[in-house]
C-alpha cells in the first residue's frame, strides 16, 4: 500500500485546492532513470481496473498490474526551486547497474 507523509498530504491538498480538481490522482510509471524505475502522478478519472487509497482530503488510484511495484511507494513532499511537490519514493529494484548516472552506457 502507498504511504503518503503528513507533509505530502498537505503539499497535495494545496495543489487540489489551488487547480480545482475532484479527480482521483494516479500514480504510474513514467519509465526507468538510472535509479531504477520512476514513478509521476497526475489528476485522471478511475477505471474499473484501478485501484484505489482514499487520503485525507483526496483520492490516490493506480493500476492494479502495479500492486507489487507500490506496496512499499512513499509519497512525500519536496521544494523545488518552482515551489513545493511531490515525488513518489520507491524500493530499489535491482534492474539498474549502478545508479550514479555516470555514463555507463
Amino acid at each position: 500500500m502507498i504511504t503518503v507523509t503528513s507533509k505530502a498530504v498537505e503539499t497535495i491538498n494545496a495543489i487540489v485546492k489551488e487547480a480545482k480538481k475532484t479527480d482521483p490522482i494516479r500514480v504510474f510509471f513514467a519509465g526507468y532513470s538510472c535509479s531504477g524505475p520512476s514513478y509521476m502522478m497526475a489528476f485522471d478519472k478511475k477505471k474499473d481496473e484501478d485501484i484505489e487509497t482514499k487520503v485525507d482530503g483526496f483520492t490516490l488510484i493506480y493500476e492494479k498490474g502495479l500492486e507489487e511495484e507500490l506496496k512499499e511507494a512513499i509519497v512525500d513532499s519536496v521544494d523545488t526551486p518552482e515551489g513545493p511537490g511531490v515525488i513518489v519514493r520507491v524500493k530499489p529494484t535491482g534492474t539498474t547497474a549502478c545508479s550514479t548516472c555516470a555514463g555507463c552506457h
